[in-house]
C-alpha cells in the first residue's frame, strides 16, 4: 500500500512519539523531490530542530551521487562509517539521508551493510529510491519501506474513468452503425490513456534532470534515467488500461443487475443498458474478459480494442 507523503509523516510521527522507530527506513517511489522532503521532514523531528538547520546539524549528514558515473562511491560510505561511529556534539542522536541509495556502486553497497545492519544506538538511516529493483536484496531486507504514491496521479484516474464511461454510453447509444461505434469508442478510449502519457510529468522530471546534471555525469546514467522515466510512464498508462476495462465491466454489470434493484433504472445510461437482453451483457463482459487477457500477452493494443469492442457493439 502506498501512501501520500503527508499520510507517511503522520504515521512515522505516531511510531516517534511512541519510541518505536526503525533504524532504518527505504523511502521509495514518488519523485526525488517527494522522497527528499518527507526525510528532511522525519530527519528534523527526530533530532527535534527545524529543518533549515539541519545541515549545520552535528548529528545529520546527507549523502548523494557526485562522481561523473553518478554512482555513490566507497569513499563516501567510509565518510558515513566513521560520521555514525563517532558521537555527535549536541545529543545522542544521529541521522543519515541516503539519497539515490539505488545508485550505491557495487563495493560501496556491501561495504553500507554492516553500517545498516547493526548501527550504533540513537542511530537512523533513511534510503531514498525510485528504483527498488537496482537495489541489493540484503539492502532491501534490512529496511522497513515506505512506499509513496505519486502526487496528483492516482487522484486523476476518477474524471479519466468516468470520461471513458461517458464515452462508452455515447457510443452505444449513437445511431451511426455498430462499426463505426466500435472505431469511436476503439479509438477515443486510446486517446484518453494518450492523455494521461502527457500529463504524467515524466517528460519534464527528465528534462529537468537533464539540465541539472548534464555537465555533471558521464552521459550513461541520464540514459538509465530517461529509459526508467518512461518504463514508469508505461506501467502507469497498462494500470489505467486495466481500471478502464474493470470500469466499463462494472458498468455493464450494474445494468445487468438493474431489473433487481430498480432505483438503479433512475440513472439514463444503466436504464439504456437495462433494456439490452441479460444474455447480450453477459458476452459482452466475456469479450473484456478476453480483452483484459491478451492485452496481458502483450498484444497490439490498438487490434486488441478494435476486434472487442467490435464484437461489443455488434452484440
Amino acid at each position: 500500500m502506498a501512501f501520500s507523503a503527508e499520510d507517511a509523516l503522520r504515521r512515522l510521527t505516531t511510531v516517534q512519539q511512541a519510541g518505536h522507530l526503525a533504524h532504518a527506513y527505504l523511502i521509495w517511489g514518488a519523485s526525488n523531490s517527494d522522497q527528499n522532503a518527507l526525510a528532511i521532514q522525519l530527519a528534523a523531528l527526530i533530532l527535534q530542530c527545524k529543518k533549515e538547520n539541519l545541515s549545520s546539524h552535528s548529528g545529520f549528514q546527507m549523502i548523494q551521487p557526485t562522481s561523473k558515473s553518478r554512482r555513490i562511491l566507497i569513499d563516501q560510505i567510509r565518510l558515513l562509517e566513521q560520521f555514525i561511529q563517532k558521537r555527535p556534539s549536541m545529543g545522542d542522536t544521529k541521522i543519515a539521508i541516503i539519497q539515490e541509495a539505488d545508485r550505491l556502486a557495487p563495493n560501496a553497497a556491501n561495504a553500507f551493510l554492516k553500517n545498516l545492519e547493526e548501527p550504533p544506538p540513537g542511530t537512523y538511516l533513511l534510503l531514498l529510491s525510485t528504483q527498488l529493483d537496482a537495489l541489493l536484496p540484503t539492502i532491501l531486507s534490512r529496511c522497513i519501506q515506505v512506499p509513496l504514491h505519486v502526487q496528483g496521479k492516482r487522484q486523476a484516474s476518477g474524471p479519466q474513468e468516468e470520461a471513458v464511461i461517458d464515452l462508452f454510453d455515447r457510443c452505444l447509444q449513437s445511431d451511426v452503425g455498430q462499426i463505426a461505434q466500435a472505431f469511436q469508442f476503439s479509438r477515443g478510449f486510446q486517446a484518453l490513456l494518450a492523455q494521461y502519457k502527457e500529463k504524467s510529468g515524466t517528460l519534464e522530471e527528465f528534462e529537468a534532470d537533464k539540465q541539472r546534471y548534464k555537465k555533471a555525469t558521464d552521459g550513461k546514467w541520464l540514459q538509465e534515467r530517461e529509459e526508467h522515466l518512461k518504463a514508469l510512464t508505461e506501467s502507469g498508462t497498462i494500470r489505467l488500461r486495466r481500471e478502464f476495462i474493470a470500469s466499463i465491466e462494472n458498468h455493464l454489470a450494474e445494468g445487468l443487475r438493474a431489473p433487481y434493484h430498480p432505483h438503479n433504472t433512475e440513472k439514463p445510461a444503466i436504464a439504456h443498458i437495462a433494456r439490452i437482453p441479460q444474455k447480450t451483457i453477459l458476452r459482452q463482459l466475456e469479450c473484456l474478459g478476453r480483452l483484459q487477457k491478451l492485452l496481458d500477452r502483450g498484444v497490439n493494443e490498438a487490434l486488441a480494442l478494435e476486434t472487442c469492442f467490435l464484437e461489443i457493439f455488434a452484440l
